[in-house]
């Protein structure tokens, strides 16, 4: 089994998507019975169980009713701070050419059966090791190329003073996880723990045989923290990728409803049609009176009804525009970054970037350092011993003379 890579990017959190209630065209639908569902709450429920008590323990503590807080995620929904109702990430291990779900006669394959369960685990003891972030959706896609993870999460933070004493809140939440606080953008609590999530489901992927490395490249020249900021930017575009194809899956389903429409316009034109000789026969023509200009003239009600068709197929054609536009730019955007990411690999391969990662993070690796640099500490002391016993028989031998 070859060297694979890990990608951990934001998801946007398109939830439709993730459940299949929107099927977009990247899904094989005889497939999606494959899918596995570890966590399915609707986002209100998931926002009663996290918050409902607090809610309705600080409404309890207002004396005047327009004080009260009464729908506490609609709240978060229109907030002008930073807050999400929720957050996504997507955890997938290879990529479609090397870890793909089914091989050529429709078969799960062996890489990808690896993959699942390491997925598996990383999903089941998601919430053990994130205690305050609530995970209340999380789906594994199988009928896509490759097996990957959809974990939507809602951050609890608590210990207010004042407001609500729980509240939505990814920084804090992470400090209460024990993340120290950020000291610049490329490090804060967010790094920290993607950082960690990463190293989890690496000692995973190691347990099971499975060499990872980023995007192809072995690191042979750099450092610890150089290579995490390799890995910073890779992730970033990565991130980036991922947003663009959700919007483009948006883009595709709102595509999907005016498509419906356009149905419904293809029914009314043929209804139009039909009604065209019947508006012929009640349609009089007529000259101008200054001129030989025919007109046509017909009663109001055909009028307005001919009037209101019109308007309405304009619309329907002036949407489906707009949407068949909008799909056209986002995979212009997705092809521009994937070149980007492809820049970016191509940058790392020349520069010749440092040897495995698992070097830094596995639980064998690291003893084995503290192994060699208790050998290392053990020989200076034998060195330090000998040079000191060999200065205390020099002196003794000056003395006796």
């Amino acid at each position: 089994m070859g060297a694979k890579t890990i990608s951990f990017p934001k998801g946007r959190g398109h939830l439709t998507h993730n459940n299949r209630e929107f099927i977009s065209k990247n899904v094989a639908p005889e497939r999606i019975s494959w899918n596995r569902i570890y966590k399915q709450e609707t986002l209100e429920d998931a926002y009663e169980i996290c918050f409902g008590q607090a809610l309705r323990e600080y409404n309890e503590n207002q004396k005047r009713k327009d004080r009260r807080k009464e729908n506490y995620l609609k709240e978060i929904e229109n907030s002008g701070n930073k807050e999400k109702p929720f957050y996504e990430n997507v955890v997938q291990i290879g990529k479609m050419t090397d870890t793909p779900v089914v091989d050529s006669e429709g078969n799960l394959t062996e890489d990808a059966k690896v993959a699942i369960d390491v997925l598996e685990q990383y999903a089941k003891t998601f919430q053990e090791r994130n205690p305050n972030l609530y995970m209340f959706n999380c789906v594994m896609h199988l009928d896509e190329a490759t097996p990957h993870l959809h974990i939507d999460y809602i951050p609890v933070a608590h210990g207010y003073k004042t407001g609500l004493e729980t509240r939505n809140s990814l920084t804090k939440a992470l400090q209460q996880m024990g993340f120290p606080k950020a000291v610049s953008k490329k490090k804060n609590e967010t790094v920290a723990w993607q950082e960690r999530e990463r190293a989890y489901l690496t000692e995973l992927c190691n347990e099971r045989g499975i060499e990872i490395e980023v995007l192809g490249v072995k690191r042979d020249n750099l450092s610890l923290p150089e290579y995490k900021e390799v890995m910073r930017v890779v992730d970033a575009l990565q991130e980036k990728v991922a947003e663009l194809q959700v919007l483009e899956n948006q883009a595709e389903e709102q595509l999907g409803k005016t498509e419906l429409k356009l149905s419904a316009k293809k029914a009314v034109e043929k209804e139009v049609k039909a009604a065209t000789s019947k508006v012929a026969s009640e349609a009089i023509t007529v000259k101008g009176i200054l001129d030989k200009t025919e007109y046509v003239k017909v009663p109001k009600k055909v009028w307005d009804k001919m009037l209101e068709a019109y308007a309405w197929a304009r619309g329907v054609d002036a949407t489906q525009e707009k949407y068949v536009a909008e799909i056209s730019r986002l995979k212009s955007k997705v092809e521009e970054t994937k070149k980007e990411l492809g820049r970016c690999k191509q940058f790392m391969e020349e520069k010749g970037l440092v040897q495995a990662f698992k070097e830094f993070i596995t639980p064998k690796s690291m003893k084995r350092k503290m192994e060699e640099y208790q050998k290392l500490v053990k020989e200076r002391d034998n060195e330090i011993r000998q040079v000191g016993l060999v200065r205390n028989k020099n002196h003794k031998q000056q003395m006796e003379i």
